[in-house]
């Protein structure tokens, strides 16, 4: 099976293809950035150090923390195969800045289709054959929706689903027709806060018509991330609800006994701050080595914070060991039959892709596998660990 395979782990973008080892790809509008916010830098660190900047300010003292360069973090939040061979697409979050970029894998050039503050993409598909590219796009009210870019044309990417919900991981159907199912989560909120989720449905959306044709109706389950196989079969990822939590006496009065100590924690952080800006020197000096990336603690996957050192340290074999629930179960329905009808593949599923051939690649957080079709044991083919998505495409 020669397959160029992506993923993305940790927030970076990995790629391995026929014959090649695998490649870390980085963006070279995030090294602009950062080089930019270093030049930045460069031109007013004379201002805070050395005889001239203290002759500048009289002998005062002069506030010394972190440029915005020394906080910069950039992560990929999307990938998919492109819409044309040897090409991929990516979407980056950098700072206050998101966008959606073409990359070729054969003359490592990216090409910048979008970009801008307003919004997040967090997942992409390019429709086979077609030119247009299916996105999740996340408002800056929290709220997402489902929307489409045609890469060759302008007008960026046009939003097709709306509402107080958070839709998302939309994926082409198969079949003559323009559609796409994708998992839909009702915010709940209260006094017009927002305190959670409802449970996540399959809906397949009729761009021709409109129409919207719920696919799944069960409050006990989330039904996540789908997509389909060669043979039209769907696959998705279910897992047990939660519904909102509810606040309960215990943690009331846990917050009353312990409400001096936060107090005095949050007094200590402003005289810290304090301290900083007329001195230069912090009052506390613990905390260790600044965190370069995301917490390896938890992970934020399909809207909900998943705490990966709590599922590790479980009793489980090494090759099983998942860093989310075994709960989290891959399942596939075959074509034309009911929800009802879907068998189990894999449990302890982070993320998948299924192949043109049927194979299915998935990680349980601790490394990519592969399930070949007809056979029940899957072989480890990667140690990559938090893989958030997954791709595989014949070049």
């Amino acid at each position: 099976m020669s397959l160029t395979i992506g993923c993305l782990s940790e927030g970076k973008l990995f790629i391995t293809r026929p014959g090649e080892a695998e490649t870390e790809i980085k963006s070279a509008f995030v090294d602009s950035l950062r080089d930019r916010l270093q030049s930045i830098k460069n031109r007013r660190e004379w201002k805070s150090s050395g005889t001239g900047a203290q002759f500048a300010r009289g002998g005062l003292p002069i506030a010394t923390g972190d440029f915005e360069v020394d906080r910069f973090q950039a992560q990929f939040s999307a990938v998919c195969p492109g819409l044309e061979p040897g090409r991929i697409l990516y979407a980056i979050d950098a700072g206050d800045v998101h966008g959606i970029f073409s990359y070729s894998l054969t003359d490592r050039e990216e090409y910048r289709l979008v970009h801008g503050p307003s919004r997040r993409f967090s997942w992409l598909q390019a429709h086979a054959g077609g030119e247009e590219v299916a996105v999740a796009v996340t408002q800056q009210d929290g709220t997402g929706c489902i929307g489409l870019l045609r890469p060759g044309k302008a007008g960026g990417v046009r939003e097709i689903t709306e509402g107080d919900a958070i839709d998302a991981y939309p994926a082409w159907a198969p079949g003559t027709g323009r559609s796409v199912v994708y998992q839909s989560s009702g915010i709940a909120r209260r006094n017009g806060q927002w305190v959670g989720l409802g449970p996540a449905v399959l809906q397949q959306l009729d761009l021709e018509s409109g129409g919207i044709e719920p696919l799944t109706d069960d409050e006990g389950s989330d039904y996540l991330c789908p997509s389909f196989g060669p043979g039209g079969e769907l696959y998705y990822i279910q897992r047990p609800y939660e519904a909102v939590a509810k606040v309960k006496p215990h943690v009331v009065l846990k917050d009353i006994l312990f409400f001096p100590f936060r107090l005095l924690r949050a007094l200590f952080a402003f005289l810290n701050v304090f301290s900083m800006l007329f001195s230069g020197k912090p009052l506390k000096t613990a905390g260790g080595p600044k965190r370069d990336g995301p917490d390896p603690k938890a992970v934020f996957l399909y809207g909900r914070w998943v705490h990966v050192q709590q599922q590790l340290n479980k009793n489980q074999p090494e090759e099983t060991l998942s860093a989310v629930p075994r709960s989290w179960v891959l399942k596939r329905r075959p074509a034309g039959t009911a929800i009802s009808a879907a068998e189990t593949v894999a449990s302890g599923v982070m993320a998948y892709t299924v192949v043109a051939d049927g194979t299915i690649l998935y990680s349980n957080g601790r490394g990519i596998f592969s399930l070949t079709p007809g056979n029940r044991s899957p072989q480890k083919i990667s140690s990559r660990p938090l893989v958030t998505c997954l791709f595989a495409t014949n070049e």
